[in-house]
C-alpha cells in the first residue's frame, strides 16, 4: 500500500472520529435540551415545586460530573471503544426506566443517576480524549466539528419530545428516547471505531497554533498529580464552573420562563430548537477561530454574545414582543457550547500526554459543581420570588466572571513557561 492511500485511510479514520463524536454529542446535548420539556410535564403531572424538580437535573449534572474523571481513567485504560458501547447501553436503560417514574426518588435516580452516568460515558471526555489523541494540529476544528452535534440534537430533540409529550405523554417520549439511543448511540461505535484501530504514535501531538505550551513534566508529558496541583489547572476549573453554572441556570427554566409570560410550549421549544440550529454555526466558527487566534480571545467573545442573549431573555417578560425570543436564541445560540469547546481546547494545550483522559475528566467535574448548583438554585430563587429576574442576573455574572478567570489562567500559564524556560 502506497504512503498516498495510508494517508488517504488515516485521515478518513481521522473524520470517521470526529463523525462518531457529532452523533454522540448530538444526542447527549439534546437530551439535556429535553429536561426543559420534561420539567414542565412533571410539574403538570405531580404539582412539585419548580427547586424539587429542577432538583433531579441537579443531581444528573452532579453525578455526570463526578463521572468524568473514572470516564476519562476507563478511555485512558480500556480505550475509546468499549467506553462508548458501555455509555449506550447504560443510557438506553435509564431512559427506559425513566417512563416507570411515580415518585420524586425515582425521577432523580432514573433522570439523575443511571441515565447521567449513561450521559457521561457517551459524552465530552471520551470524545475530547479520541479526537486529541488522533489531530496533531487542528484540534480546535475538529472539536467544533463535533460539538455542533449539540446544536443538531437540541433543534431536532426538543420539539420532538414537546411533540410525543403533547401526542402520546411523558412516559411513552422516554421510551422513545430510549429506543433512539439504542438506534443510533451504540451501531456506529461498532462501525467507526475498528476494534484494531490504535492511535497514531505521536498521539497528543505538540500544540498547534496559538496555544500555552505545556510546564508539566519536563516532556511536557502530564501526570493527573501534576494538574492537580497546579494552579493553572484551578484557574480554569474556576472559569469552567462560573460558565456552567450560569449556563445551566439559563437552559433549565428558559421553557418554564417562556411559558410563564404567556407563549405557547410548542412555541417556546420550537424558539430553543432554533438556538440548537444557530448553535451548530457558533460551534464551527468559534472553533475554526480557536485555531487561528489566541483562544482565550474567541472565549471572550463566545461569553459577550452569550451575555447578549442572556439579557434579550430577561426583557422577555410577556408575550407581546417575540422578537426578544428570536434575539435570545440567535446570540445566546452562538455561545451555547463554544465556551466548552474553546475551554477543551486550551485544556488540550497544557496537559496533555498519556493521561489526559483521565485529567481532563477531573477538570470537566467542574461541569457538575457549577451546572447542578445552577439548575437547583434557578428553580429555588423562582420559588422565593416568583421570577426569575434575580436568577438570571446571577447566570449573568457567572458568564462573565468566568472571562476573568480565563485570562488570570492563561497569564499564569505564560509565568509557568517563561520560569521553566519555555516560550517567550
Amino acid at each position: 500500500m502506497s504512503a498516498g492511500s495510508t494517508s488517504w485511510i488515516d485521515k478518513l479514520k481521522q473524520y470517521s472520529l470526529v463523525g462518531l463524536g457529532f452523533i454522540h454529542i448530538a444526542v447527549g446535548r439534546g437530551l439535556h435540551g429535553t429536561f426543559g420539556v420534561f420539567f414542565v410535564a412533571m410539574l403538570d403531572a405531580f404539582g412539585w415545586s419548580r427547586a424539587v424538580t429542577a432538583g433531579a437535573l441537579s443531581l444528573s449534572i452532579m453525578v455526570e460530573g463526578f463521572c468524568h474523571p473514572v470516564v476519562g481513567t476507563l478511555t485512558d485504560k480500556l480505550g475509546g471503544r468499549k467506553t462508548l458501547i458501555l455509555g449506550g447501553l447504560v443510557l438506553a436503560i435509564g431512559l427506559a426506566f425513566c417512563a416507570t417514574i411515580d415518585s420524586v426518588w425515582s425521577f432523580y435516580f432514573w433522570v439523575g443517576i443511571v441515565s447521567a452516568a449513561g450521559i457521561s460515558l457517551i459524552g465530552m471526555v471520551p470524545h475530547v480524549s479520541i479526537i486529541s489523541r488522533h489531530y496533531a494540529n487542528r484540534k480546535a476544528t475538529a472539536l467544533g466539528i463535533a460539538w455542533s452535534g449539540g446544536g443538531v440534537g437540541i433543534f431536532l430533540l426538543v420539539p420532538a419530545t414537546a411533540a410525543l409529550i403533547n401526542a402520546w405523554g411523558w412516559r411513552w417520549a422516554y421510551v422513545g428516547l430510549a429506543l433512539l439511543v439504542l438506534t443510533v448511540v451504540v451501531p456506529p461505535v461498532f462501525w467507526l471505531i475498528p476494534s484494531d484501530y490504535e492511535a497514531p504514535k505521536d498521539d497528543h501531538g505538540t500544540a498547534h497554533g496559538p496555544s500555552h505550551g505545556k510546564p508539566g513534566g519536563g516532556d511536557g508529558d502530564w501526570t493527573v498529580k501534576q494538574a492537580l496541583s497546579n494552579s493553572s489547572f484551578w484557574l480554569l476549573f474556576s472559569a469552567r464552573v462560573l460558565a456552567s453554572l450560569g449556563n445551566q441556570i439559563i437552559v433549565t427554566h428558559q421553557v418554564a420562563h417562556a411559558v410563564d409570560v404567556g407563549y405557547p410550549k410548542i412555541f417556546a421549544a420550537s424558539i430553543f430548537g432554533i438556538m440548537g440550529v444557530v448553535s451548530i454555526a457558533g460551534r464551527l466558527g468559534f472553533g475554526y477561530l480557536a485555531d487561528i487566534m489566541r483562544r482565550e480571545v474567541v472565549y471572550t467573545w463566545v461569553q459577550i454574545v452569550s451575555a447578549v442573549g442572556t439579557m434579550a431573555l430577561m426583557a422577555t417578560t410577556d408575550n407581546t414582543m417575540p422578537v426578544f425570543l428570536y434575539i435570545y436564541a440567535v446570540f445566546y445560540g452562538l455561545g451555547q457550547g463554544s465556551r466548552a469547546l474553546v475551554l477543551s481546547a486550551i485544556s488540550i494545550d497544557v496537559f496533555k500526554g498519556k493521561n489526559f483522559g483521565a485529567i481532563f475528566g477531573y477538570f470537566t467535574l467542574s461541569v457538575g459543581v457549577g451546572g447542578s448548583v445552577g439548575a437547583w438554585l434557578g428553580g429555588y430563587i423562582f420559588d422565593v420570588t416568583h421570577s426569575y429576574m434575580v436568577a438570571f442576573s446571577i447566570s449573568l455574572a457567572g458568564l462573565i466572571g468566568s472571562i476573568f478567570m480565563v485570562w488570570a489562567s492563561t497569564r499564569n500559564i505564560t509565568r509557568q513557561n517563561q520560569a521553566k524556560g519555555i516560550g517567550p
